[in-house]
């Protein structure tokens, strides 16, 4: 439980990373963005927040507390999951405006990008009925959850690093592989980071936060698929 005892102050530095890679993709548009974009962003960031809350909670001896803001915690889960599938329509609008004649990723890496999302949400889901399951076992029940935060960093990380490399580089030389590489290297490295501390290199949730990485190389081959694109239109309206 040692390891355990300072959680808290290490689940803030996840909830910094992605706030500051969303941070231009959300507020400089806050007035014209979707009801279903303001309300992810706000379930996601409070989940983030929550996980921050709870361990520090405990760190405290207040478990009363902690189970009561739990249950609070696994509705907010819901509406993540909610909201989060009823945004992937975006990369469908996206693919929809693609120009080929701008520079930027092909049209097959925003078909691609639905399906990454979607397996996300699936993680993240995943994640949250495991430490339910494990809310007894309190390192099972903790890993678990701060698993959850990493299915759900990509996303906002991955825009992050576009608008990164898109500010500073001219836009004939910005190459998708940039932010790619770059965010998949900050996410495999806080994973890598989180498992040592809490000693969990072997657990199911960390082998899934690297598999979701080898299913985010696969984001353009995925994407190019006729049949594919055909079916998530199919599926996916808006």
């Amino acid at each position: 439980m040692e390891r355990y005892k300072n959680l808290h102050s290490w689940m803030i530095v996840p909830f910094i990373i992605v706030q500051v890679s969303i941070f231009s993709y959300y507020w400089p548009k806050f007035t014209t963005q979707s009801w279903e974009i303001h309300f992810h962003y706000w379930l996601v960031s409070f989940w983030y927040l929550l996980l921050i809350v709870q361990p520090y909670l405990i760190s405290k001896g207040k478990i009363l507390n902690h189970r009561t803001l739990g249950i609070v915690g696994f509705l907010l889960a819901g509406g993540v999951l909610f909201t989060g599938l009823n945004i992937l329509d975006i990369p469908l609008r996206l693919a929809d405006s693609f120009n080929p004649n701008k520079p930027g990723p092909p049209v097959s890496f925003y078909y691609g990008t639905l399906i990454i999302e979607f397996v996300s949400i699936l993680a993240f889901g995943y994640a949250v009925i495991k430490s339910i399951i494990h809310r007894k076992n309190v390192k099972e029940h903790s890993w678990w959850l701060i698993a959850s935060v990493f299915y759900m960093m990509s996303p906002a990380l991955g825009r992050g690093m576009i608008l990164f490399w898109r500010k500073i580089l001219p836009p004939e030389n910005f190459k998708p592989f940039y932010a790619f590489a770059s965010s998949e290297l900050i996410y495999l490295i806080l994973l890598l980071l989180f498992a040592s501390k809490f000693g969990k290199f072997k657990h199911q949730a960390t082998i899934i936060g690297i598999v979701l990485i080898f299913i985010r190389l696969l984001r353009v081959p995925m994407g190019s698929s006729e049949t594919i694109q055909e079916f998530l239109r199919a599926v996916i309206k808006y």
